[in-house]
Protein backbone atom coordinates (compact mmCIF):
# COMPACT_ATOMS: atom_id res chain seq x y z
CA UNK A 1 0.00 0.00 0.00
CA UNK A 2 1.35 3.39 -0.87
CA UNK A 3 1.99 5.79 2.06
CA UNK A 4 -0.10 8.58 3.22
CA UNK A 5 2.61 11.79 2.82
CA UNK A 6 1.19 14.78 5.35
CA UNK A 7 2.02 17.87 3.53
CA UNK A 8 2.53 20.85 6.51
CA UNK A 9 1.74 24.21 4.49
CA UNK A 10 2.17 27.50 7.21
CA UNK A 11 1.12 30.30 5.40
CA UNK A 12 0.68 34.09 6.10
CA UNK A 13 -0.74 36.49 3.75
CA UNK A 14 0.06 34.36 0.48
CA UNK A 15 -2.84 35.07 -1.48
CA UNK A 16 -0.85 36.01 -4.64
CA UNK A 17 1.39 32.83 -4.15
CA UNK A 18 -0.79 30.19 -2.42
CA UNK A 19 -3.02 28.95 -5.52
CA UNK A 20 0.05 28.05 -7.22
CA UNK A 21 1.67 26.32 -4.21
CA UNK A 22 -1.92 23.99 -3.73
CA UNK A 23 -2.25 23.36 -7.09
CA UNK A 24 1.41 21.80 -7.62
CA UNK A 25 -0.05 19.50 -4.80
CA UNK A 26 -2.74 18.74 -6.49
CA UNK A 27 -1.09 18.21 -9.94
CA UNK A 28 1.30 15.61 -7.97
CA UNK A 29 1.70 12.30 -10.20
CA UNK A 30 1.58 10.60 -6.60
CA UNK A 31 -2.05 11.38 -5.31
CA UNK A 32 -1.85 9.74 -1.60
CA UNK A 33 -0.95 12.89 0.24
CA UNK A 34 -3.08 15.17 2.35
CA UNK A 35 -2.37 18.65 3.03
CA UNK A 36 -2.49 20.85 6.38
CA UNK A 37 -2.74 24.47 5.48
CA UNK A 38 -2.18 26.47 8.70
CA UNK A 39 -3.50 29.93 8.07
CA UNK A 40 -1.46 32.33 10.66
CA UNK A 41 -3.92 34.85 10.44
CA UNK A 42 -3.79 36.64 7.73
CA UNK A 43 -5.21 40.49 6.40
CA UNK A 44 -5.54 39.76 3.11
CA UNK A 45 -7.41 36.73 0.85
CA UNK A 46 -5.26 33.59 1.98
CA UNK A 47 -7.93 32.26 4.47
CA UNK A 48 -10.67 32.15 1.29
CA UNK A 49 -8.71 30.79 -0.80
CA UNK A 50 -7.49 27.99 1.35
CA UNK A 51 -11.19 26.81 2.39
CA UNK A 52 -11.99 26.90 -1.25
CA UNK A 53 -9.53 24.57 -2.27
CA UNK A 54 -10.51 22.78 1.21
CA UNK A 55 -14.21 22.51 -0.37
CA UNK A 56 -13.48 21.16 -4.04
CA UNK A 57 -10.70 18.75 -2.51
CA UNK A 58 -10.92 16.68 0.86
CA UNK A 59 -7.51 16.23 0.87
CA UNK A 60 -7.14 20.24 2.17
CA UNK A 61 -7.38 21.20 5.48
CA UNK A 62 -7.29 24.36 7.19
CA UNK A 63 -6.35 25.74 10.69
CA UNK A 64 -6.94 29.19 10.99
CA UNK A 65 -5.80 31.29 13.96
CA UNK A 66 -7.98 34.26 15.07
CA UNK A 67 -4.38 35.86 16.22
CA UNK A 68 -1.01 36.09 14.73
CA UNK A 69 1.21 33.60 15.73
CA UNK A 70 4.13 34.82 14.21
CA UNK A 71 7.89 33.42 13.26
CA UNK A 72 8.92 33.39 17.02
CA UNK A 73 6.24 30.95 17.68
CA UNK A 74 6.53 28.74 14.63
CA UNK A 75 7.51 25.58 16.56
CA UNK A 76 3.98 25.67 17.85
CA UNK A 77 2.61 26.47 14.25
CA UNK A 78 4.35 23.31 12.71
CA UNK A 79 3.58 21.35 15.77
CA UNK A 80 0.47 22.08 15.37
CA UNK A 81 -0.27 20.95 12.06
CA UNK A 82 1.78 17.39 12.83
CA UNK A 83 -0.33 16.64 15.69
CA UNK A 84 -3.19 16.75 12.47
CA UNK A 85 -1.22 14.60 10.18
CA UNK A 86 -2.73 11.56 9.71
CA UNK A 87 0.50 10.17 7.35
CA UNK A 88 3.00 8.26 7.96
CA UNK A 89 5.60 10.60 6.23
CA UNK A 90 5.80 14.07 6.52
CA UNK A 91 6.68 17.02 3.73
CA UNK A 92 6.97 20.62 4.15
CA UNK A 93 5.44 23.16 1.63
CA UNK A 94 4.98 26.75 2.37
CA UNK A 95 2.43 28.77 1.11
CA UNK A 96 4.82 30.98 -0.99
CA UNK A 97 7.19 27.88 -2.61
CA UNK A 98 5.64 25.14 -5.27
CA UNK A 99 6.94 21.54 -6.28
CA UNK A 100 7.51 20.06 -9.81
CA UNK A 101 5.14 17.16 -10.33
CA UNK A 102 6.71 14.54 -9.93
CA UNK A 103 8.22 15.51 -6.45
CA UNK A 104 6.49 13.11 -4.47
CA UNK A 105 6.87 9.97 -6.35
CA UNK A 106 10.58 10.73 -6.71
CA UNK A 107 11.30 10.78 -3.06
CA UNK A 108 8.81 9.02 -1.48
CA UNK A 109 10.74 5.34 -2.84
CA UNK A 110 13.63 6.16 -0.90
CA UNK A 111 11.62 5.37 2.41
CA UNK A 112 11.21 1.69 1.19
CA UNK A 113 14.91 1.64 3.38
CA UNK A 114 13.54 1.74 7.01
CA UNK A 115 16.52 2.80 7.80
CA UNK A 116 16.18 6.09 6.00
CA UNK A 117 14.32 8.84 8.36
CA UNK A 118 14.87 11.74 6.44
CA UNK A 119 14.85 12.92 2.66
CA UNK A 120 15.70 15.96 0.69
CA UNK A 121 17.19 16.49 -3.01
CA UNK A 122 18.03 19.63 -4.79
CA UNK A 123 15.98 23.01 -5.49
CA UNK A 124 15.80 26.29 -7.47
CA UNK A 125 15.37 29.66 -6.10
CA UNK A 126 12.49 32.09 -7.84
CA UNK A 127 11.89 35.53 -8.11
CA UNK A 128 8.57 36.94 -7.17
CA UNK A 129 6.96 35.93 -9.76
CA UNK A 130 7.82 32.47 -9.62
CA UNK A 131 11.02 32.88 -12.41
CA UNK A 132 13.93 30.24 -11.68
CA UNK A 133 17.01 32.79 -10.46
CA UNK A 134 19.05 29.81 -9.43
CA UNK A 135 19.59 26.16 -8.92
CA UNK A 136 21.08 24.62 -5.53
CA UNK A 137 22.58 21.22 -6.24
CA UNK A 138 24.54 19.00 -3.71
CA UNK A 139 26.36 16.63 -5.89
CA UNK A 140 29.66 17.89 -5.49
CA UNK A 141 29.58 17.58 -1.76
CA UNK A 142 30.57 13.90 0.38
CA UNK A 143 27.79 11.41 -0.73
CA UNK A 144 28.28 9.69 2.38
CA UNK A 145 27.97 12.58 4.18
CA UNK A 146 24.87 14.17 2.24
CA UNK A 147 23.66 10.63 3.28
CA UNK A 148 24.15 11.08 6.95
CA UNK A 149 25.96 7.61 6.78
CA UNK A 150 26.78 6.87 9.69
CA UNK A 151 25.08 9.23 12.06
CA UNK A 152 25.63 11.96 12.47
CA UNK A 153 28.16 12.60 9.72
CA UNK A 154 25.94 15.23 7.95
CA UNK A 155 27.23 17.66 10.73
CA UNK A 156 30.13 17.46 9.23
CA UNK A 157 28.73 20.01 6.64
CA UNK A 158 26.87 21.90 8.73
CA UNK A 159 29.74 22.73 10.60
CA UNK A 160 31.49 24.42 7.28
CA UNK A 161 27.95 26.82 7.39
CA UNK A 162 28.14 26.82 3.51
CA UNK A 163 25.55 23.99 3.77
CA UNK A 164 21.64 24.04 3.86
CA UNK A 165 18.46 22.03 2.79
CA UNK A 166 15.81 23.29 0.98
CA UNK A 167 12.85 23.03 3.28
CA UNK A 168 10.33 22.44 0.10
CA UNK A 169 12.22 19.54 -0.67
CA UNK A 170 12.05 17.79 2.63
CA UNK A 171 10.18 14.62 3.23
CA UNK A 172 10.85 13.02 7.07
CA UNK A 173 9.23 9.72 8.77
CA UNK A 174 6.48 10.99 11.18
CA UNK A 175 7.24 8.35 14.09
CA UNK A 176 11.27 9.48 14.08
CA UNK A 177 10.11 13.25 14.22
CA UNK A 178 7.54 12.28 17.05
CA UNK A 179 10.01 10.87 18.91
CA UNK A 180 12.28 13.75 19.22
CA UNK A 181 9.27 15.60 20.51
CA UNK A 182 8.57 16.81 16.59
CA UNK A 183 9.70 19.88 15.19
CA UNK A 184 12.75 22.10 16.98
CA UNK A 185 13.84 25.57 17.76
CA UNK A 186 16.56 27.53 19.07
CA UNK A 187 17.40 30.25 21.03
CA UNK A 188 19.49 31.62 18.68
CA UNK A 189 17.64 30.96 15.71
CA UNK A 190 13.32 31.97 15.21
CA UNK A 191 12.96 28.75 12.24
CA UNK A 192 12.27 25.28 12.49
CA UNK A 193 14.45 24.21 9.50
CA UNK A 194 18.00 23.45 10.99
CA UNK A 195 17.50 22.84 14.64
CA UNK A 196 15.17 19.95 13.58
CA UNK A 197 17.34 18.92 10.83
CA UNK A 198 20.23 18.71 13.51
CA UNK A 199 18.10 16.81 16.35
CA UNK A 200 16.89 14.52 13.47
CA UNK A 201 20.41 13.40 12.25
CA UNK A 202 21.45 12.11 15.31
CA UNK A 203 18.62 9.00 15.06
CA UNK A 204 19.01 7.25 11.09
CA UNK A 205 20.18 8.16 8.05
CA UNK A 206 19.27 10.18 5.34
CA UNK A 207 18.66 9.85 1.67
CA UNK A 208 19.75 12.63 -0.72
CA UNK A 209 17.85 12.34 -4.09
CA UNK A 210 19.68 14.33 -6.93
CA UNK A 211 16.43 15.78 -8.68
CA UNK A 212 15.07 19.20 -8.24
CA UNK A 213 12.66 18.71 -5.84
CA UNK A 214 11.30 22.25 -4.94
CA UNK A 215 11.29 25.94 -6.14
CA UNK A 216 11.80 28.52 -3.25
CA UNK A 217 10.22 32.05 -3.71
CA UNK A 218 12.02 34.80 -2.58
CA UNK A 219 10.03 37.65 -1.84
CA UNK A 220 10.31 40.78 -0.07
CA UNK A 221 7.96 40.19 3.00
CA UNK A 222 8.95 36.98 3.49
CA UNK A 223 10.00 36.30 7.14
CA UNK A 224 13.40 34.72 5.79
CA UNK A 225 14.31 37.95 4.32
CA UNK A 226 13.29 39.86 7.15
CA UNK A 227 15.45 38.06 9.21
CA UNK A 228 18.59 37.88 7.15
CA UNK A 229 18.20 41.72 6.47
CA UNK A 230 18.33 42.51 9.94
CA UNK A 231 21.40 40.28 10.63
CA UNK A 232 25.16 41.66 10.00
CA UNK A 233 25.62 38.42 8.42
CA UNK A 234 22.82 37.46 6.67
CA UNK A 235 21.62 34.92 9.56
CA UNK A 236 24.72 33.43 9.54
CA UNK A 237 26.24 34.51 13.09
CA UNK A 238 22.88 32.98 14.37
CA UNK A 239 22.94 29.96 12.51
CA UNK A 240 26.59 29.59 13.55
CA UNK A 241 25.65 29.66 17.08
CA UNK A 242 22.91 27.29 16.90
CA UNK A 243 24.85 24.84 15.38
CA UNK A 244 27.98 24.67 17.53
CA UNK A 245 25.76 24.33 20.31
CA UNK A 246 23.75 21.73 19.28
CA UNK A 247 27.19 19.66 18.37
CA UNK A 248 28.99 20.72 21.22
CA UNK A 249 25.91 19.68 23.70
CA UNK A 250 23.80 17.21 22.10
CA UNK A 251 26.13 15.43 19.61
CA UNK A 252 28.92 15.14 22.34
CA UNK A 253 30.68 12.00 21.13
CA UNK A 254 30.91 13.17 17.33
CA UNK A 255 32.31 16.16 18.92
CA UNK A 256 35.13 14.60 20.67
CA UNK A 257 36.12 13.75 17.51
CA UNK A 258 36.36 17.33 16.12
CA UNK A 259 39.31 20.15 15.45
CA UNK A 260 37.39 22.80 16.78
CA UNK A 261 40.26 25.41 16.74
CA UNK A 262 40.20 24.62 12.99
CA UNK A 263 36.41 24.74 12.83
CA UNK A 264 35.93 28.21 14.08
CA UNK A 265 38.77 29.44 12.67
CA UNK A 266 37.23 28.63 9.13
CA UNK A 267 33.68 29.87 10.59
CA UNK A 268 35.21 33.40 11.44
CA UNK A 269 36.76 33.75 8.15
CA UNK A 270 33.28 32.53 6.19
CA UNK A 271 30.89 35.16 8.87
CA UNK A 272 34.00 37.66 7.68
CA UNK A 273 33.34 37.65 4.22
CA UNK A 274 29.60 37.20 4.66
CA UNK A 275 30.08 40.86 6.62
CA UNK A 276 31.81 42.38 3.56
CA UNK A 277 28.45 40.96 1.04
CA UNK A 278 26.20 41.66 3.30
CA UNK A 279 24.79 44.99 1.30
CA UNK A 280 25.73 43.45 -1.90
CA UNK A 281 23.66 40.27 -1.07
CA UNK A 282 21.15 42.42 0.60
CA UNK A 283 20.67 44.24 -3.07
CA UNK A 284 20.96 41.31 -5.03
CA UNK A 285 17.78 39.83 -2.54
CA UNK A 286 16.00 42.59 -3.30
CA UNK A 287 16.58 42.50 -6.93
CA UNK A 288 15.14 39.01 -6.93
CA UNK A 289 11.52 40.04 -5.29
CA UNK A 290 11.17 42.26 -7.77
Amino acid sequence: MKPLVSIITPTFNHERYLPQCIYSAINQTYKNWEMIVVDDASTDKTLSIAKDFSKKDRRIKVIHHKTNWGIRRLKEIYNQALKSAKGELIAILEGDDFWPKDKLKKQIKVFDDKSVIFSYGNWAMTNQSGKTVYIRSYQKFNQEFLNNNPPPSILNLFLTLKFDIGSQTVMIRKKTLLDIGGFQNDKYYPFVDIPTYLALCLKGKFAYVSYLLGYYRRTKNSSWFNFTSSSKTMGREEIRNCINNFVKNKAKDFSKTLNWQKIEKDQDQYLFKRKLFRFLSVGFNKLMAK
